[in-house]
């Protein structure tokens, strides 16, 4: 079922395995997407859902040219989301690198009731998602 659409992304709910879907398909990363991504945040908590599959893949950067779009993604989960959510986002293999270089070295920490996963793969982003 379809909840939000633009011209640049679509977030769809699939009930079989209560997981949202935010698909962001323009050829950059721009201020669009955090809106889309805040509408993701809020359908979460409103529909009572804790997956959310972020697909950027086919437009995230390969370096660190979007940062400061990219490394708010954990630190803007809304205070109202208690229950554990699981995020799992699909990136560029370059953006992968460069978001796990991030993580590993400690800058970008979820809060604890948030599992955030990076991925290059949609079918292993899905699996993780199904897991949990």
């Amino acid at each position: 079922m379809t909840l939000y659409q633009t011209p640049d992304a679509s977030l769809t709910y699939h009930p079989a395995t209560e997981t949202l879907h935010l698909s962001y398909n323009a050829t950059r990363l721009s201020t669009s997407f955090a809106l889309a991504y805040q509408r993701a945040l809020q359908e979460m908590r409103r529909q009572n859902v804790g997956k959310l599959l972020l697909d950027l893949k086919r437009n995230a950067p390969p370096t660190d040219e979007e940062e400061h779009i990219l490394a708010p993604l954990i630190n803007d989960i809304p205070a109202g989301l208690t229950r554990p959510i699981f995020i799992a986002a699909v990136l560029s293999e370059g953006q992968y690198q460069h978001q796990i270089g991030n993580y590993s070295a400690g800058l970008l920490m979820p809060p604890e009731h948030v599992e955030f996963n990076y991925f290059t793969s949609r079918h292993e982003a899905s699996a993780w998602l199904s897991d949990n």
